[in-house]
């Protein structure tokens, strides 16, 4: 029986002392350190390199597409030509689409692959700074619920630099 209640005194000041133990709280936002790391911006320059000129070639067939609209709205043509205008335009306009959504699509899967390293490689800088800086809790930025931020909570920039410093180590 002495052995329960120390055991359960023993309990209850650690409870208290946990009670008490500083908590400290920080918050980022992954998007910034996405935007403003080194490994982030190498993941936007390879999706910039494989998918700016197709973009490029579909702005242009949308102002095209534009150009022939305006043509058929200002009644540049008539009869037989007006009515094959027309349904070039529709045409071209169906492909545009399609083309456009396989685009977007490519460029979502490719964002999704080239990311998950990064955002692999964040979690565990994020755990790893927490822990050597003594927080407690971290939250991003854009985690819904987050009415509030004080100033100095925000850890971005340091895991901007944490995060270049493991790509530069390879860990």
């Amino acid at each position: 029986m002495k052995k329960i209640c120390l055991f359960a005194i023993c309990f209850v000041f650690l409870l208290q002392a946990a009670a008490f133990a500083e908590t400290k709280i920080a918050v980022f936002s992954t998007k910034e350190v996405m935007q403003k790391s080194a490994y982030g911006k190498e993941v936007r320059d390879k999706l910039d390199a494989k998918f700016t000129a197709r973009g490029q070639q579909l702005k242009k067939e949308r102002e095209d597409l534009e150009k022939l609209k305006m043509q058929i709205d200002s009644n540049a043509f008539e009869g037989k030509v007006l009515q094959d205008k027309v349904t070039e335009m529709r045409r071209r306009g169906r492909d545009w689409n399609e083309d456009f959504s396989v685009y977007q699509k490519a460029i979502q899967a490719e964002q999704n692959e080239l990311g998950k390293p990064v955002l692999k490689m964040l979690e565990k800088v994020v755990m790893d700074y927490c822990k050597s800086h003594g927080y407690t809790i971290a939250f991003d930025k854009q985690t819904p619920g987050l009415a509030y931020i004080a100033d100095g909570l925000d850890i971005s920039d340091a895991l901007i630099k944490a995060l270049d410093n493991a790509k530069k180590t390879g860990k």
